[in-house]
């Protein structure tokens, strides 16, 4: 049975879930999944990488929201007790969006993440923590149990990387001191809400495609990537974080193989289905983003699915549906946090 099926309690208690970085993108679905559910959602964010102001969840009684960074928050003598789970999805973002944050990038991850687990242990909650697959450090096939590998640039995708594998580190050694935890690498997640502003590559095409501008599509076009919907990743928090902590998986890939594709195809696809004019450009990223820009280690960065498919999980969203979706998202909509962004 989900959790979703179980969360209104004797005396009319309704379980509580904590999700920091509430206003981003994957945040964002997570508290609309936990809503949908029945529970009552505390979203704890310091606004730096939000998509969404939190005005649309003003009506909502069971929806509290917290402008601050959750360390302050914890700092200040704010407490997870009585809270029935955490979901740690606050962290700098995008290719782009960590650039700005070079050098103190890891310390910000890790420092926040420190706070959350040292709460959650204190306040004996079960923890979903939000890694990436950037940990990996290289290309191909990647299965939760491969060695990681440290690339030796060490630019900020690097930094952003080896502070997400600490952070793995943390909590899975932290299970020892009686932590319960889940451990996710999200694989190239997208969809409705996702900004260009990080430099995400499907609401860049999308948006490009929906105002008639070049597609840019960094280098030969060749790096390939499987997209997943954010709604298979909610999926999988809502239903499946409990099964995971019960057995024992401390680090879950959530991925979709079957949208395996090339940038360069994903951009074909992306015009084609929004029956668009708009020309395909080939170009180097640190034209539109400086200098300090790197691509991704893992020129294939394909997610194996041991262990969530193991506890019963499946992607269900294929890739024409997620496009769809996230076109239909912008052809109403501004991208807030992208204004300024190259398009």
């Amino acid at each position: 049975m989900s959790r979703s099926a179980a969360v209104i309690r004797l005396g009319g208690h309704v379980d509580e879930v904590v999700i920091t970085g509430g206003l981003g993108f994957i945040g964002s679905h997570v508290a609309d999944a936990y809503l949908s559910a029945g529970y009552r959602v505390r979203v704890i964010d310091s606004a730096i990488g939000a998509v969404i102001d939190g005005s649309d969840y003003a009506s909502n009684a069971r929806y509290k929201l917290v402008r601050e960074p959750v360390e302050d928050y914890l700092a200040g003598g704010g407490t997870f007790n009585g809270v029935d789970r955490v979901i740690h999805a606050a962290s700098h973002v995008g290719p782009a969006g960590i650039l700005p944050r070079a050098g103190t990038l890891g310390y910000d991850i890790v420092a926040s993440s420190s706070a959350v687990v040292e709460e959650c242990l204190a306040a004996d909650v079960p923890l979903c923590v939000f890694s990436s697959a950037e940990v990996y450090g290289r290309s191909g096939i990647l299965d939760e149990r491969d060695p990681l590998r440290v690339p030796t640039a060490y630019n900020a995708r690097i930094e952003y990387g080896v502070a997400k594998a600490v952070v793995e580190a943390m909590t899975v050694n932290s299970m020892a001191r009686g932590l319960r935890a889940v451990v996710i690498r999200p694989f190239n997640v997208a969809g409705q809400r996702q900004s260009r502003a990080g430099g995400f590559v499907m609401p860049t095409f999308v948006q490009q495609a929906l105002a008639g501008r070049p597609l840019t599509v960094f280098g030969d076009g060749k790096q390939i990537r499987a997209f997943t919907a954010a709604d298979d990743l909610t999926h999988f928090v809502l239903d499946y974080m409990d099964a995971a902590i019960d057995v024992g998986e401390p680090i879950v890939n959530i991925g979709n193989p079957a949208n395996r594709t090339t940038i360069g195809g994903l951009a074909e696809r992306v015009r084609d289905l929004l029956g668009s004019d708009s020309p395909i450009l080939h170009t180097d990223g640190r034209s539109l983003h400086g200098d300090a820009y790197a691509e991704a280690e893992s020129f294939e960065k394909m997610p194996a699915l041991h262990a969530a498919t193991t506890l019963g999980w499946k992607p269900s969203v294929g890739l024409d549906d997620l496009i769809r979706a996230t076109a239909d998202y912008y052809e109403s909509r501004e991208d807030v946090r992208g204004r300024h962004a190259p398009l």
